[in-house]
């Protein structure tokens, strides 16, 4: 370009011109590679060129000015690859780069040699060019991809029958050479060879390509099915274009019939096992909720075939009212996956309005993921084998004489009251021990016949005096215990006595005489913080022969000073104190197991105080007084740095992924302590203890004690990785807001609800509520006294997350935990 021909330079060095008008953007450099002139979008494209750009400035600094800028860009990777490609199209008499800027856009660069050696370069915004094409490709992309991914063989033909796109499918069902793997090959040549190599049967090959493709391309749409060249099954789907052309699908459907084939024989087999069983045969459709139920099955509920109908609820409304949440529980614990097998024995209703006892058995049919969409099984009627255990039980559970439960469910039933009575304490109760004075007289005057004879008419009369929910039980000879629900203290308790003494009064009429009779009473009350049923009545003991003392005849309420021979607690006290120091104090290990797994995550470390001379000393004992006297801080310290000592070397000699965490309980009053914080690091600097393996359970009560204190110690305690957990959940603070402000890692059912999951569909609901709450807050969830498998079972059903309890093993030693450790077990 001359000079007479370059545009006019403004003040700035910019030539003004109608160049400056259009999108592109113009550089001219002379033969020395300087700039001579450029236009205004050029610094559009290349802000970051502002202070460079200017009449003299070397190409080769402007391209160094761009790799710098790309590589503090997020396009760093690209910068290298790009200066090679921007260089090599600089020396070609037209190159032609695209280039990604750092915003994002792309600009198309030509790079073109002038007449006399120097280079024009035009830079142009090819952003939505390049996003059209891309999206093109990934379209087409997605499109083979998609076909490729589909079992069947498909092609299309356009307007002129000309193949258009295909899967790989497609030719290996028709044995078709890859030569015809070309869009553009006519459909006639893959049909003429297709006809040659016998696909289409016998006969003249010509004729047969001939019928063929005057039927596809004549039809309007066309599914029929065909034997191949090999005698496999083909379905062919043939739907036109609406521009013309079609789209036809192959489909081997051999399986499929051979499939169909083997369900009429197993559905022959099935209703001939049907007809001939004596047990009543089901299958329910998950899906459809439809059930089968044969003929056997509703004979043996007294039902014809055309009383019961196809419907899940013909069996599920006749189960017993107080069996249907162990039913489902069950059921739902099969389907889930947590056991096995489906296996129920419960009652069904009879037609006659009678329920009878069916064992039911069933397996689930899952997909390939694992989900049931079907389940089949049978039914055995069970009555007769229930009545016999039944009996065999009510046998076992009470006395053979008068028929009133003996100590054994006597003992059952107070262990319950005392649950309820931990959980609420208005729930207070009673037990009386009684005795029949001058019971030996009767006995020795008349014989035993007689004798028993007063002990059933004794038995008769209290029960009748007694109020309905209480108990009466015999506990031998002529002594009786009785619980009595709703007493608020040992005065009502002694007045329920006077009652019964009052109805004793009168006389009994034996072998044609009146005897008369009394007995001497023992009152004890819930009040007095019982932690086992045989502890209370004890108590209700020593208060009877205190009555026989005081000259029979009476009731006596328990004093704690009849205890004459019971540890008083200021010896309790100075042995608790000592127990430390004279290694007295042991840990009992429980295993905490995971129920996605099945194997122990963790322990839970347990105080035991094993007494030079008294023995074991129930925690319930000495763990309240510990609490009382301020020695639980130094039994704490003690429990967490032996605990964490042994989790070390277990750590050690047990290496493994997820290692084993250990659960140490805090009481309240260690959880108030102000340098809390300070005693648990220092208890995990001393042994070296990853403190994630550290899980400490506090009770709901101890948190809300005072809730902004708790909140800012689990704050300390948390910023140390160390897990916290809210022991017995659902039994104390209703509120659950604390959920929210606390820093939380684990709830922990409390016992009581899971030991009468099964009897219970109130503690039923009350475990899936909190497993539900916790999954939502994303906590983990333990549940403790896990005792039977069907507890287990259930928690599993439910989605608990983890579980102990003496189902799997009881508070271990450190010798029994690593036996086993090594066993390696699973549940």
């Amino acid at each position: 370009m001359s000079m007479a021909n370059k545009p006019t330079l403004d003040r700035t060095g910019l030539p003004v011109c109608t160049l400056d008008e259009i999108e592109d953007g113009f550089l001219l450099l002379d033969p020395q590679d300087r700039v001579v002139w450029f236009t205004r979008p050029v610094l559009g494209f290349f802000p970051y060129l502002t202070d460079l750009l200017e009449p003299g400035a070397r190409f080769t600094s402007l391209v160094q000015q761009e790799v710098a800028t790309k590589l503090g860009s997020v396009f760093a990777d690209d910068a290298q690859d790009w200066l090679e490609r921007r260089m090599e199209a600089h020396t070609r008499p037209h190159g032609l780069v695209d280039e990604r800027l750092p915003d994002g856009r792309w600009v198309r660069i030509l790079d073109r040699e002038t007449a006399d050696g120097g280079r024009l370069i035009q830079y142009r915004d090819v952003t939505d060019d390049r996003r059209n094409t891309d999206t093109a490709a990934h379209f087409t992309l997605l499109l083979q991809s998609t076909l490729e991914t589909i079992t069947q063989g498909i092609c299309a033909f356009d307007a002129d029958w000309r193949l258009l796109t295909w899967n790989s499918r497609f030719f290996d069902l028709l044995r078709l050479p890859t030569a015809f793997a070309s869009v553009g090959t006519p459909l006639s040549d893959i049909v003429h060879h297709l006809a040659a190599q016998g696909e289409y049967g016998e006969g003249n090959p010509a004729h047969r390509a001939a019928e063929v493709l005057d039927m596809i391309r004549t039809t309007q749409g066309r599914v029929y099915e065909r034997p191949n060249r090999d005698g496999r099954q083909m379905e062919i789907r043939i739907r036109p274009i609406p521009n013309g052309g079609a789209v036809i699908v192959y489909d081997d459907i051999s399986a499929r019939q051979d499939a169909q084939r083997a369900l009429r024989q197993s559905e022959e087999r099935y209703a001939l096992a049907a007809a001939g069983s004596n047990d009543g045969l089901w299958d329910w459709d998950l899906a459809s909720n439809s059930i089968y139920l044969s003929t056997r099955w509703k004979q043996m509920l007294g039902h014809t075939e055309q009383d019961v109908g196809d419907g899940a609820e013909e069996w599920f409304s006749r189960i017993h009212p107080e069996d249907v949440q162990r039913v489902t529980a069950q059921l739902d614990a099969h389907l889930s996956g947590a056991v096995g097998n489906f296996e129920s024995e419960h009652r069904v209703r009879h037609r006659d309005g009678t329920y009878r006892w069916m064992l039911v058995r069933g397996l689930a049919v899952r997909d390939t993921s694992g989900h049931a969409y079907r389940i089949a099984g049978s039914m055995t009627d069970i009555t007769d084998r229930k009545r016999v255990e039944e009996q065999s039980i009510h046998d076992a559970l009470h006395d053979n004489l008068t028929g009133l439960p003996n100590r054994t469910l006597f003992l059952e039933r107070v262990r319950q009251a005392l649950a309820r009575f931990r959980r609420n304490a208005s729930a207070s109760f009673g037990v009386v021990y009684l005795d029949l004075d001058r019971f030996k007289v009767v006995n020795e005057s008349l014989g035993h016949i007689h004798g028993d004879d007063l002990i059933i008419a004794a038995a008769r009369r209290l029960e009748h005096n007694l109020k309905f929910g209480d108990t009466v039980a015999r506990l031998g000879g002529d002594e009786f215990a009785m619980l009595l629900e709703d007493v608020s203290n040992k005065g009502d308790a002694v007045a329920v006595c006077d009652m019964l003494q009052k109805a004793l009064a009168s006389p009994f009429t034996l072998s044609g005489k009146e005897i008369f009779t009394t007995a001497s009473m023992g009152a004890a009350h819930a009040s007095e913080g019982y932690g086992r049923p045989e502890d209370i009545l004890r108590d209700a003991e020593l208060a009877m022969y205190k009555a026989k003392e005081l000259g029979k005849a009476q009731a006596v309420a328990f004093d704690p000073n009849m205890r004459g021979n019971t540890v008083t607690p200021l010896d309790m006290e100075t042995d608790l104190r000592r127990a430390i120091e004279r290694g007295e104090l042991t840990l009992r290990f429980q295993p905490i197991i995971s129920l996605a797994t099945g194997r122990i995550q963790g322990f839970e470390a347990l105080t035991r105080w094993t007494h030079s001379k008294r023995g074991e000393v129930q925690p319930a004992d000495f763990i309240p007084l510990a609490e009382e006297t301020g020695m639980i801080v130094e039994i704490g310290q003690w429990v967490l740095r032996t605990a964490c000592e042994q989790s070390v070397r277990w750590h050690e000699k047990y290496p493994r992924a997820d290692a084993l965490e250990i659960s140490v309980n805090l009481s309240s009053r260690q959880f108030n302590q102000y340098d809390l914080v300070r005693m648990v690091t220092n208890s995990l600097d001393g042994t070296g203890m990853d403190p994630s393996t550290l899980k400490l359970e506090i009770t709901e009560s101890a948190l809300m004690e005072n809730a902004h204190l708790s909140a800012q110690m689990l704050n300390d305690l948390k910023s140390l990785k160390i897990q916290v957990c809210v022991d017995d959940f659902g039994t104390r603070y209703s509120s659950l807001s604390y959920l929210h402000t606390f820093p939380i890692d684990t709830l922990k059912i409390d016992k009581s609800f899971v030991q009468d999951m099964g009897r219970n569909r109130h503690n039923l609901e009350i475990v899936r509520t909190i497993c539900l709450l916790a999954q939502n807050l994303r906590l983990d969830v333990i549940a403790e006294g896990v005792e039977t498998p069907e507890q287990l079972a259930q928690l599993r059903a439910i989605g608990c997350g983890y579980a102990q309890g003496f189902l799997f093993s009881p508070p271990l030693d450190v010798n029994a935990v690593e036996r086993l450790l090594d066993e390696n077990r699973s549940w």
